[in-house]
C-alpha cells in the first residue's frame, strides 16, 4: 500500500469522528449532512494536521476493562461527594494544590493519565509537564494530609491502569519500580 494510503487510512477514524460530531451538531442525519461532514473534516485535518503521535505501547484488553470500569466507579463516587460538598451546611474545605510525580514520560499516556484525573470531579489538572513526568492538581477538598496523601495515591492508581491498559511492556514494569520507590 502506498504511504498516502496508509496515511488516508490512519486520518479515517478521526474524520468519521469529525463528521459524527458534525452530524450531532447539525442534528440531521442526512446524505448533504454527512457529506459535508465529511469534507469539512477533510479540510479540517489537512488545514490543522495533529502531530504524529508516537505509541509503542500494548493494547491490553482486559486492564482497559479494569480502567474504564474503575474510571466510572470513581465518576461517580467523586460525584457524589462533590455535590455534598456543595449542598452540607457548614464552610467550604480548604483546598490544595499538589504535584504528582508519574513514571511514564509518554506525552500520550501522561495526556490521557491527567485527562481521566481531570474528568473526575474534584481534581483538575493545573498544569503537565511531559519533559519530567510531573502533574500539578488542584484539590475541592485538600482540607487534610490525608485527603492530599489519597488524591496522589488516586492520581498514581490511575497513571498504572492506564500503563497497564495501553503501555509499553517496559513502561509497566518501570511503573511498578518507581510506585515501589515511592510507596
Amino acid at each position: 500500500m502506498r504511504a498516502a494510503g496508509r496515511d488516508l487510512l490512519s486520518r479515517l477514524p478521526v474524520v468519521v469522528a469529525l463528521t459524527l460530531v458534525w452530524v450531532l451538531l447539525w442534528g440531521n442525519v442526512g446524505p448533504i449532512t454527512v457529506l459535508g461532514g465529511a469534507l469539512v473534516s477533510l479540510v479540517v485535518m489537512t488545514v490543522f494536521p495533529f502531530p504524529a503521535v508516537g505509541w509503542q505501547g500494548r493494547f491490553r484488553p482486559l486492564a482497559a476493562v479494569r480502567l474504564v470500569a474503575t474510571f466510572l466507579v470513581d465518576l461517580i463516587s467523586a460525584s457524589v461527594q462533590v455535590a455534598w460538598l456543595a449542598i452540607r451546611p457548614a464552610a467550604p474545605p480548604a483546598s490544595a494544590v499538589i504535584r504528582v510525580q508519574l513514571a511514564t514520560r509518554s506525552e500520550l499516556l501522561l495526556t490521557i493519565t491527567a485527562e481521566l484525573i481531570s474528568l473526575v470531579p474534584g481534581s483538575l489538572l493545573i498544569e503537565l509537564d511531559s519533559r519530567r513526568g510531573i502533574i500539578w492538581l488542584h484539590l475541592l477538598d485538600g482540607s487534610t494530609p490525608a485527603k492530599v496523601e489519597r488524591a496522589r495515591e488516586k492520581a498514581l492508581a490511575q497513571e498504572r491502569r492506564v500503563i497497564a491498559a495501553l503501555g509499553a511492556d517496559h513502561e509497566v514494569v518501570a511503573c511498578r519500580g518507581h510506585q515501589e520507590a515511592h510507596a
